[in-house]
């Protein structure tokens, strides 16, 4: 979902990554749709449900790109729904 509204969506890829300077989470949603009218480039709050362990996962973040039926969003912040079992803590 994204602000609230449903999206056609054929498949989507969810990037997160840790860096080491940082305690902040860097995420990246690339989605790819049926044909649908593009997202203007702003802020969005996004929804995404994991089917497969079903949770979900929501953020705000920024459209960088948005045509057709491609559509890549850029965190602007927290993701919720991650959990300590996903693999994201820091090492110590």
């Amino acid at each position: 979902m994204v602000n609230g509204e449903e999206v056609p969506l054929l498949s989507a890829d969810l990037v997160v990554v840790r860096r080491p300077e940082t305690d902040r989470l860097d995420w990246e949603c690339i989605a790819f749709t049926l044909l649908m009218d593009p997202f203007p480039q702003e802020p969005c709050f996004l929804e995404m449900v994991d089917v497969v362990e079903s949770r979900t996962l929501s953020g705000h973040a920024l459209v960088v790109r948005s045509d057709h039926n491609r559509h890549v969003f850029r965190g602007g912040g927290e993701l919720s729904g991650l959990t300590a079992e996903d693999g994201l803590e820091s090492e110590t």
